[in-house]
């Protein structure tokens, strides 16, 4: 043969990273068969495909994104089947228009390959322009290594999925495609192309130049799985395609075990390793480990860079401190660290959607930017040789894109802080325009203001202006002859410089109260406090102390933000004292009144936060007595009187919600918003006005949602979230805004998990974590947005639970509970709540086997309970939150094997109930729900232990308290139901009442059934109709419902077949099966 056809360029790869026994890992990057000695844990994968390979003339590979089938292909197949006989040919086809066709590419790709494998026996015999077919059939035409023996061309077409993309761009394109596909069917099914055959009757030469019996090659196709569709449309022309097959999965434990050890040699113990898979696997044991080969790289290869930085001899446990999500994170600010700020800026906003996953550029328009942006003209290429960034053909056009989706949360975090520190220079910039219109009122303060510094200069000012009125008085007693004048221009500077730090501490409030930066005002109000402080008695008068209360309910507000809730409650009530003393003097002016009612406010806000509800609806009745008739005596009250007043109502109508009393918390939310429209909402004029009625209407629509307005809960939701992304836009960090979108996709995933469209609701889940986390960032000392921050996680623990991922959902619980740590000082507010969050991984824990982690978990949740619910909290919520933990407690022993333990455990937490008080209809409400989960610990327990009678009491319990438990509960939907009535079905047909417990479980089944026709994406709920299917099978003589429930079963996640819960299911349904005839 001869190298006639001309040469096709190589799809340009980038220069591999160096690998060597100190750098074993090589991250994103594919390994190569020069780098194959440190490629491990597929050698199964590989031997299976070169058995695979040898037996049939075409082989298809297909596996997702990112496990690793280029560096099987070329670590892998290229070295092993080498020397035994085969002469490796890596072919890339270039679909750009200007290239040679694919079939030249292809010819000449094996010219190149063959050149240092040996010599074809017939050279010069390869004709121009001639088909695949053709090419490699020329009769005596093989070819010979230096001893003689034959080599066999082994084409290896890797990312084949491009023939559906890049060639399709217009018709020219995808007719040269269909002849390529051509081409290369008559090659894959061994058959002469049909113009040859055409040939045969009029050119006897043909069956002398061709073989047409032989075989002496192989093709090897890998693709991507989500194009396998596309390549089954190829059967028809190329039936080979359906017979040998092989299908890449993740690496199971031991497989990533041997990817870290084997390459690592010294540098990584055999335990360390271990821990690592398991930090990638998300906590799974070794066992049931799944780890993508990409992740599992590109992690090893950073705790090594970590190693190398920190001089040490090898990896320790200790490095793997922190989360994917930080190794990933670190990787990433390298790859950037050397590149313009603005490289960044392109990464995060173009090559990231807005709702976080990857999007792809044509790499013309990202030069542009890059350029634009002032990096380097070779900053795209080192991006993509860092792997941090790749180039992908698609139709005709090569686009660029992360590298791969598990960079998606760490540059959406990423843009998160920019785009924060973006708002806060608007901020400061808004800042610094307020001050300048405020310029006109301070010329009598040019001089201090020349001396002051830092973000209280305004505040520093008014004090200095104070201090000079003093000091005027001094020297007004020093000279009698001037004295009365002096002193009237003393007082008259003093009263106008407390006038104005009252104006100017209030404008902070106004304007960084919504950035979230409480910390400034914070500072602000303690100078304020200072300067009332140090003032002598005799210069007190009735106006420097309501002034001086104001500091205070400023300062009360401040600590209530930063979960200080004892220290608010001091400054606050001490607020109170001043402006009822004021009042009781005569003094029934706007800003006493107001001033009073936004200290009990603010107080009732507070209490709400300890947990004492009853307190905090008497704070807040008394504070609307003060506040409402100002509102009603004027057709325009003023601004801070109907802004206090509606962020009261929105209070009131959040705490009347928790209290139960859904349908007054209606009434209170609405004349909020009627009250936020009097200030121009919900138009823009006025942001903060905005933002409190979106806010009044995210808690209106939870509240509508409570009382079965279900209609209109959704639109209320649709309404605000509308209106806080208007004001996002007006003004980036708002933080109302933020609070209030967050408050809405959270209510908007709980109707999607509810109708269980899980994956729906994990997008809005991943959006409100990246919004709470983002606000965190911002305002690290805010309490209210930690708090949400662990509810946001919360939720998404819930949606990975219905997706069947508890390990995750155990981590994600955990996580929520440790945004107290992040807390100035936690509340007891913020504790029950990561008491329950702890409560709840412990009881996954346990169902996971890790029985020493659950009791460290739970005891962590009792030591919140001694230390922050205990002390502070209202007797009913002390009492009451002791009872839950308990029930936390109880449910560990039946997991760990001991029901009777948990029996008595649960019996007793029960009987606490019967001293404890309700004080609410919301009360009233969980003690049901408390009554139910008791009785369910007591139920499994008795059924373990065989006495069904107690287990049938507890059920019946369950289904009774259920029963009035309002619809829109998550305790009380009809599946919940549905799973008691299981329960209930299963007790009375272990005693031999076969057609009741029929009875007893139609209405459940039906609705499992009606639910499972819906095809939806809940793994519990099918975990949950299997347990329902062999209930249903108990009751029945012929026990037909035993291979369906192992059916369901199978289909599920395999996490909740090795759950505690699912493995007793799992063996139930196989002793039924075994003993049944």
């Amino acid at each position: 043969m001869s190298a006639d056809t001309a040469k096709a360029q190589d799809a340009a790869a980038g220069t591999p990273p160096a690998v060597d026994p100190q750098h074993p890992w090589l991250g994103l990057a594919s390994y190569t068969e020069e780098t194959r000695g440190f490629f491990h844990g597929r050698e199964e994968e590989v031997a299976e495909l070169g058995r695979r390979v040898q037996r049939k003339l075409l082989t298809i590979l297909f596996g997702q994104s990112g496990l690793g089938k280029t560096s099987i292909l070329r670590a892998g197949i290229v070295p092993r089947l080498r020397p035994e006989g085969y002469c490796p040919v890596y072919v890339r086809v270039d679909y750009s228009p200007d290239s040679p066709p694919p079939t030249e590419q292809i010819k000449a790709a094996i010219f190149r390959a063959t050149e240092s494998s040996g010599t074809w026996t017939q050279p010069g015999t390869a004709a121009k322009g001639e088909s695949l077919w053709e090419f490699l059939h020329h009769r005596d035409d093989i070819l010979k290594d230096a001893n003689g023996k034959t080599v066999i061309p082994l084409l290896i077409f890797d990312q084949f999925e491009e023939i559906f993309t890049l060639a399709q761009a217009d018709d020219a394109g995808k007719a040269r495609a269909a002849q390529f596909i051509e081409d290369l069917a008559d090659l894959v099914e061994n058959r002469p192309p049909k113009a040859l055959e055409a040939k045969l009757e009029s050119d006897d030469s043909i069956p002398e130049r061709f073989d047409f019996g032989r075989a002496d090659y192989r093709i090897l196709i890998a693709l991507r799985e989500d194009y396998l569709a596309h390549l089954e449309g190829l059967k028809g022309a190329m039936p080979s395609i359906t017979q040998n097959r092989m299908r890449l999965a993740r690496m199971n434990g031991q497989q990533a075990l041997s990817a870290v050890m084997k390459p690592g040699g010294d540098l990584v113990s055999e335990e360390v390793a271990e821990s690592i898979v398991r930090f990638i696997a998300g906590g799974s044991e070794l066992r049931n480990a799944e780890v993508e080969p990409s992740l599992l790289s590109l992690i090893c290869r950073e705790l090594n860079s970590t190693r190398i930085a920190q001089g040490r001899a090898e990896i320790s446990a200790d490095l793997l401190a922190g989360s994917h999500d930080t190794i990933l994170a670190e990787f990433y600010e390298r790859a950037l660290a050397d590149q313009p700020p603005a490289v960044r800026k392109v990464i995060e906003d173009e090559l990231l959607t807005e709702s976080g996953y990857r999007e792809s550029l044509a790499e013309e328009r990202v030069v542009k930017a890059f350029e634009a942006a002032g990096a380097s003209a070779d900053a795209l290429p080192t991006l993509v040789n860092r792997r941090l960034l790749r180039i992908e053909e698609r139709l005709d056009v090569r686009r660029v894109e992360l590298t791969h989706d598990v960079l998606c949360s760490v540059v959406r975090s990423s843009r998160g802080l920019r785009l924060e520190r973006e708002a806060r220079d608007e901020a400061r910039r808004q800042l610094e325009a307020q001050r300048e219109r405020e310029a006109a009122t301070r010329k009598a303060l040019v001089r201090a203001r020349q001396v002051a510094a830092g973000a209280s200069v305004l505040a520093i000012l008014a004090v200095v202006g104070a201090v000079f009125g003093y000091v005027n008085m001094n020297r007004a007693k020093e000279a009698e002859a001037k004295a009365q004048q002096t002193r009237q221009m003393a007082e008259s500077a003093r009263g106008e410089s407390e006038k104005l730090l009252v104006y100017l501490l209030d404008d902070f409030v106004r304007e960084l109260d919504p950035v979230g930066r409480i910390d400034i005002v914070a500072s602000l109000a303690k100078r304020a406090l200072d300067y009332y402080k140090g003032l002598p008695p005799e210069l007190r008068t009735p106006d420097t102390e309501r002034n001086r209360a104001m500091a205070l309910v400023r300062t009360g507000a401040v600590a209530r933000r930063q979960g200080k809730h004892e220290e608010g409650l001091v400054a606050l009530k001490e607020a109170e004292a001043v402006f009822r003393r004021l009042g009781s003097q005569g003094d029934s002016t706007e800003a006493t009144r107001l001033g009073l009612g936004s200290a009990l406010s603010y107080q009732a806000m507070i209490l709400v936060n300890q947990l004492k509800h009853a307190e905090a609806l008497r704070a807040g009745e008394a504070a609307q007595a003060e506040l409402k008739p100002l509102v009603e005596a004027s057709p325009k009250p003023s601004v801070a009187v109907l802004r206090q007043y509606g962020e009261l109502l929105t209070g009131m109508g959040y705490t009347t919600r928790n209290f139960g009393d859904a349908r007054k918390a209606i009434g209170y939310l609405q004349e909020a918003q009627e009250v936020f429209r009097r200030l121009g909402a919900p138009g823009l004029a006025d942001l903060s006005a905005a933002a409190g009625y979106s806010n009044a209407g995210a808690w209106l629509a939870d509240a509508l949602n409570e009382t079965g307005q279900w209609p209109e809960s959704r639109a209320k939701n649709e309404e605000s979230l509308a209106i806080a992304n208007r004001v996002l836009d007006a003004m980036p960090g708002h933080a109302t805004a933020i609070h209030t979108k967050g408050l809405v996709l959270g209510a908007l995933s709980d109707l999607e998990v509810f109708d269980l469209r899980i994956a729906k609701a994990m997008v809005l889940l991943r959006e409100n974590e990246a919004l709470y986390e983002g606000m965190v960032k911002v305002a690290s000392t805010n309490t209210a947005s930690l708090n949400n921050l662990g509810v946001a996680r919360q939720r998404t623990a819930g949606a990975l639970m219905e997706s069947g991922r508890l390990a995750e959902a155990r981590d994600k619980f955990r996580s929520a509970a440790q945004v107290r740590e992040q807390m100035p000082k936690i509340g007891s507010f913020q504790a029950r709540n990561a008491m329950i969050w702890l409560g709840i991984a412990a009881e996954l824990d346990a169902e996971l086997g890790n029985h020493a982690a659950a009791k460290a978990t739970v005891a962590e949740g009792r030591r919140l309970w001694e230390t922050y619910i205990k002390p502070t909290s209202a007797p009913m919520i002390v009492g009451f939150s002791r009872l839950w933990l308990e029930a936390y407690e109880a449910y560990l022993p039946y997991l760990e094997g001991d029901p009777r333990k948990a029996l008595q455990q649960a019996r007793t937490a029960l009987g606490g109930l019967g001293d404890i008080k309700p004080e609410s209809q919301a009360d009233v409400e969980w003690f049901g729900r408390f009554r139910i989960r008791a009785n369910q610990i007591i139920g499994l327990a008795s059924l373990e232990l065989g006495d069904f009678a107690a287990a049938e009491a507890a059920a019946r319990i369950m289904v009774a308290e259920h029963a009035k438990l309002p619809r829109r509960d998550l305790f009380g939907t009809e599946r919940e139901g549905a799973v008691f009535q299981a329960y209930l079905a299963e007790a009375v047909a272990r005693q031999g009442r076969l057609a009741e417990a029929r009875g007893i479980l139609q209405p459940a089944l039906a609705f499992h059934r009606k639910q499972l026709a819906r095809r939806h994406d809940s793994h519990l709920q099918h975990f949950e109709y299997a347990h329902a299917v062999y209930v249903s099978a108990l009751a029945e003589t012929e026990r037909r419902g035993d291979a369906e429930a192992t059916a369901v079963l199978d289909s599920i996640a395999p996490a909740l077949s090795k759950w505690k819960t699912g493995a007793n299911l799992s063996a139930d349904i196989a002793r039924a099966r075994r003993a049944s005839p």
